[in-house]
């Protein structure tokens, strides 16, 4: 278990713990866990270390809610993130676990956030996290983001790989991601931000987002199902092709006509095991077809029952392709 997990649980059994005097059965279960491994032991040390730190945040409305909450039977992955992520915030802010503090903040400025909050993920996980705001975003395949401290904007910057965002309305405070190459301005909406090489991209699913580049006189107002393109040069629009670049949330990948070279890009984003492709005449074949992500045995069966190309060698790190 990685520290980032184990601070995750840290944070639960802690609430946990003190929203009533634990059972028997419980009890065993924390010794278990806190047991079970040194970054176990480690999380619920710098836990209850920096709860004295913070104990004035123990009244605060927001941790009696999340203390109910933890009593609660097992609610969906998106309320276990953003308990753990709050918790984690109000009792372990102060060691830098979850840097994100909620609070009530003055009426002009955004959700207060602390510090910078630092969130990634490796190579074919993908993570929700809830936002002070209540923002919801999903971090897709080797992704990383940053929330720094909120004033009158709520920003966050898109360091590497592709985020969804589902934005708190919140007219008053602009949600805005950074990319680098430009920046995508939300009210309240839905859309997904990929970073890539010198640009970035933007797939709408609803609502209205403004992409702003500095390279391009003109901002960009997008509507629903919209998707912009910018490689560091130019800009490309399509009218209906966010459906397609967004369907990574439900595991799949979505090819249409794409070459092969491309496509096998990007089925490599979300595997350690790597397909390479030997022949730059077969990369330049159309592929058209949807595929689970991380599953390069499926989508190498099918490039070869197309004839597109043939396996040369394969071993646990890579397969290698030749064109047929």
């Amino acid at each position: 278990m990685t520290m980032t997990n184990a601070s995750d649980e840290a944070a639960r059994w802690y609430a946990r713990r003190h929203a009533a005097a634990p059972t028997t059965a419980e009890q065993a279960a924390f010794e278990a866990w806190r047991n079970g491994s040194a970054a176990n032991a480690e999380a619920w040390a710098a836990t209850e270390a920096t709860h004295d730190a913070l104990g004035g945040l123990a009244a605060l409305p927001e941790m009696t809610a999340l203390r109910s909450a933890a009593r609660r039977p097992a609610a969906p992955r998106f309320a276990s993130w953003r308990i753990a992520a709050s918790v984690a915030a109000l009792v372990a802010g102060a060691a830098g676990t979850y840097s994100l503090i909620s609070h009530r903040a003055p009426t002009t400025t955004a959700p207060a956030v602390a510090a910078v909050a630092h969130y990634r993920t490796a190579i074919g996980e993908q993570r929700i996290v809830a936002l002070a705001d209540g923002t919801r975003m999903t971090l897709n395949t080797d992704s990383q983001i940053d929330v720094p401290a909120w004033q009158s904007e709520r920003r966050i910057r898109l360091l590497r790989g592709e985020g969804y965002f589902e934005v708190a309305k919140d007219k008053s405070h602009p949600f805005v991601v950074e990319t680098g190459a430009g920046d995508v301005v939300a009210v309240g909406t839905a859309f997904a931000v990929r970073k890539a090489g010198r640009g970035f991209s933007v797939a709408l699913a609803e609502g209205k987002v403004r992409v702003t580049i500095p390279a391009i006189a003109e901002p960009a107002l997008l509507t629903p199902g919209e998707r912009l393109a910018y490689d560091g040069v130019a800009v490309k629009r399509e009218t209906s092709g966010a459906g397609e670049a967004t369907t990574w949330l439900a595991g799949n990948l979505t090819f249409r006509d794409t070459v092969l070279g491309d496509a096998i890009a990007e089925m490599n984003r979300y595997s350690p095991r790597k397909i390479v492709l030997d022949d730059p005449a077969a990369a330049h074949r159309k592929l058209t077809g949807v595929f689970r992500t991380g599953d390069v045995a499926t989508f190498v069966a099918a490039v070869t029952a197309y004839g597109m190309a043939r396996i040369e060698r394969e071993d646990a790190a890579e397969i290698r392709l030749k064109g047929a």
